[in-house]
């Protein structure tokens, strides 16, 4: 008997009202690491409470912060920039922020560490890191000699000179930018080629300099400088999370709603707000008001129509959901920049293509270099669904698929629901009060009844 468990996600024809958005995660991680490493008393409001930012928290744990959780809260006391492990293994799990932060970092620590992860982390792309690193004096070394987690590293970051592709993972910049300070000599990063996801290196800055960091960087962010200094104490408010945004305002395009959605507001750099644009160009009604932090939308129409193109290249983890409202557009629904989400969790255009096409898609995928860089969709009213969907065990696969069996004539069963307490704890409680049903099941003999 299989013991994998679905959630059945049943059709609907309408939403209530009002859902409340999480925190940010990656504003959250930043402000985490931060303030673990200035000398003092930081406090952090508004953070978001999942898997990766737990993950993030015992990972500064680990290396000396004092961490209190208190309700709306966190208030971090820091090491001062000293890095001083107090585990044999760093276990950043599925993060992959934890881990390459964590690898950068404990090259000022004056114990060898080891940084780990699970076993799909274990076989993400983590050597252009790695190289950088080298180049600014590390003495890093992968364990299985493959470029890949885990790593053991025996300190030596100096600072230099180092150069990185700008389209594998932002996550490598923001290792190397948050690790920079702490080195005897300025940093300088040289990022080569095109610059996907340049909105979570604006991030990163964005933290530095609420920090009392110092760095320059070229009008293309092409080159940045840090400069050896130390963190200054702070407080941080986190805004809400576009991705997780993305979602609910998914849903917005599926049915005729008046939706208010709270605890988001414009004043993010987050490259995911792009979603609040590219439905507004579909037809929706977006009414912003940041002084209540929310934000109205209107769906007067409920099915979507036209012929729609979306850049997605500094907002990439909005793709998923960009597949799972666009097959119930009436046109023909474009997304291209996406390359860089094949080094995700998942291969994330290839998984949802794969996924949609179970539904009866009319979807093809759009490549550049032989490289999935986005699809194309003509989509449809509706279509049959009784499917059985995988998410290939990445959290924001599963709630896509979620969105997408929504309108669907017959309830699908999706498997790695548990997934969503990576990034969006309250997934389930949301989707409830806006009226949506599901149920989880156990299939019988390998097949679901």
């Amino acid at each position: 008997m299989s013991s994998i468990k679905y959630l059945v996600v049943n059709p609907s024809n309408y939403i209530r009202h009002s859902a409340y958005i999480p925190s940010s995660k990656p504003e959250t991680q930043r402000a985490i690491l931060a303030a673990s490493l200035a000398n003092g008393k930081s406090i952090i409001n508004n953070d978001l409470r999942c898997l990766e930012t737990s993950t993030m928290k015992e990972a500064c744990r680990s290396i000396g912060a004092r961490i209190i959780e208190e309700s709306g809260r966190l208030i971090i006391y820091g090491t001062g920039g000293k890095i001083s492990p107090d585990k044999e293994v760093i276990d950043a799990l599925g993060s992959g922020l934890v881990f390459r932060v964590m690898t950068a970092l404990t090259c000022h620590s004056e114990t060898p560490a080891v940084i780990s992860g699970d076993a799909i982390l274990r076989t993400r792309v983590m050597e252009p890191l790695l190289n950088a690193l080298i180049e600014l004096g590390g003495n890093i070394s992968s364990v299985h000699m493959n470029g890949k987690a885990p790593f053991v590293n025996w300190g030596g970051y100096i600072g230099g000179e180092c150069k990185i592709e700008g389209n594998i993972s932002s996550q490598f910049i923001t290792a190397i930018l948050l690790t920079a300070p702490l080195a005897q000599k300025s940093t300088t990063i040289k990022i080569k080629g095109e610059i996907l996801s340049l909105s979570y290196i604006r991030q990163t800055l964005e933290v530095l300099t609420i920090a009392g960091i110092q760095f320059q960087h070229n009008e293309n962010f092409t080159q940045i400088t840090v400069l050896p200094g130390k963190y200054n104490p702070a407080e941080y408010t986190i805004t809400g999370d576009y991705t997780s945004c993305s979602y609910l305002v998914a849903v917005a395009t599926l049915f005729p709603c008046d939706l208010t959605l709270r605890n988001i507001n414009s004043k993010s750099l987050q490259g995911e707000q792009a979603i609040l644009t590219f439905v507004e160009k579909m037809g929706l009604d977006v009414i912003r008001n940041d002084q209540q932090n929310e934000t109205r939308l209107i769906n007067k129409k409920g099915q979507l129509t036209g012929n729609y193109e979306f850049n997605v290249s500094d907002c990439p983890n909005i793709v998923p959901t960009l597949a799972a409202l666009g097959i119930y557009v009436d046109g023909c629904f474009r997304v291209t920049g996406g390359s860089i989400t094949r080094l995700h969790k998942s291969p994330r255009i290839k998984a949802m293509i794969n996924e949609l096409l179970k539904l009866g898609v009319n979807i093809r995928p759009l490549f550049i270099n032989d490289v999935y860089d986005g699809f194309e969709i003509h989509g449809a009213p509706s279509y049959s669904g009784n499917c059985i969907l995988s998410s290939w065990g990445d959290h924001r696969i599963f709630m896509s698929l979620f969105i997408a069996s929504l309108r669907c004539h017959q309830a699908n069963y999706i498997d790695g629901y548990k997934d969503v307490h990576c990034s969006f704890p309250d997934f389930f409680k949301e989707f409830e009060q806006l009226g949506i049903t599901f149920q989880e099941v156990t299939p019988q003999y390998g097949k679901v009844e």
